[in-house]
């Protein structure tokens, strides 16, 4: 498809420009919304799949996480301008007064953020929204233990040759349906459905996050030990075998910096208190977020 029309040297384009321009924009964001909701016929064997991004739940997830995280990182930044904008009042106030007090006086000023200003209602709607999103996700993933106990039974009847790699897939299958009772219950409960205080609440929530963490390190593990046994004999030509081979290096990578993004996530959410900072949050989710939904997008082109 062409590229859009932009205006030249950075002036803003006049009216009759923009009438000029309509169709083709709004024929780019046809395309991009029936791309979103298509169904791509994938024939494998004597099956049809039915593929597309928002019409499964691994595509709506892949498209929410990193809607999600994109919406951490503007909320802090957000924050960080209102934050800014009270310490220079507060600076303007305090150089107002300088010199003005008697010795021994003392000005006690309190500053706020006005709720009405429009950095503190966008940041209040938009966290608002990303905590819409985070919940509709964990909702989803109730059903995650249907998807650990299909990964479980596959393990069983074709495992690994690897005996690393075997012992490792079982060992995060063990932690994989551990994580799903601890997240489902601490969920549950935070509706009301079934009865845990807030204090044990609070313990299944960080459980079930070191539970992640322990998948996440069982995966690098599980890279390491597929790049050491990387080698495969190919039935096919040389060619197919070269191509092959990119694939799965490809893919070898976006698990490493996935994997790599969530690390620290899974350190952060493991403790009471937290490890980083929800700027750095809404960055390494959006790292993970994008990589995941690039590679949706690309798998139904």
């Amino acid at each position: 498809m062409a590229s859009l029309p932009a205006p030249s040297g950075g002036s803003f384009p006049k009216a009759n420009q923009l009438k000029k321009w309509l169709p083709l924009y709004l024929k780019r964001a046809d395309v991009t919304i029936a791309h979103l909701d298509r169904h791509a016929i994938h024939r494998r064997a004597t099956r049809v799949h039915e593929v597309s991004i928002l019409s499964t739940s691994a595509g709506t997830d892949a498209t929410l996480c990193a809607v999600n995280y994109i919406l951490v990182t503007v909320i802090s930044k957000l924050d960080w301008l209102s934050r800014r904008r009270l310490e220079k009042a507060a600076l303007a106030v305090a150089t107002q007064v300088d010199g003005k007090l008697l010795p021994g006086e003392t000005l006690i000023a309190t500053i706020s953020q006005d709720p009405k200003s429009g950095l503190a209602l966008t940041s209040k709607r938009l966290r608002a929204l990303s905590d819409l999103v985070a919940d509709f996700r964990i909702f989803m993933r109730l059903w995650g233990m249907l998807g650990i106990w299909k990964w479980g039974s596959e393990l069983w009847k074709e495992p690994p040759k690897d005996r690393v790699l075997k012992c490792i897939a079982w060992v995060q299958v063990g932690a994989g349906v551990a994580y799903q009772y601890l997240e489902n219950g601490a969920y549950l409960a935070q509706h009301g459905v079934i009865g845990l205080d807030a204090r044990r609440q609070t313990r299944w929530w960080v459980w079930s996050s070191r539970l992640w963490m322990a998948h996440v390190a069982l995966d690098f593990g599980r890279l390491w030990r597929e790049r050491m046994t990387r080698e495969v004999i190919w039935d096919s030509e040389e060619k197919e075998g070269k191509i092959q081979r990119a694939k799965r290096e490809e893919k070898w990578w976006r698990e490493a910096y996935i994997n790599a993004a969530y690390a620290p996530l899974t350190l952060h959410w493991s403790r009471e208190n937290g490890a980083v900072g929800e700027m750095w949050v809404g960055i390494l989710g959006s790292i993970a977020g994008i990589i995941g939904f690039r590679e949706m997008w690309r798998s139904t082109s």
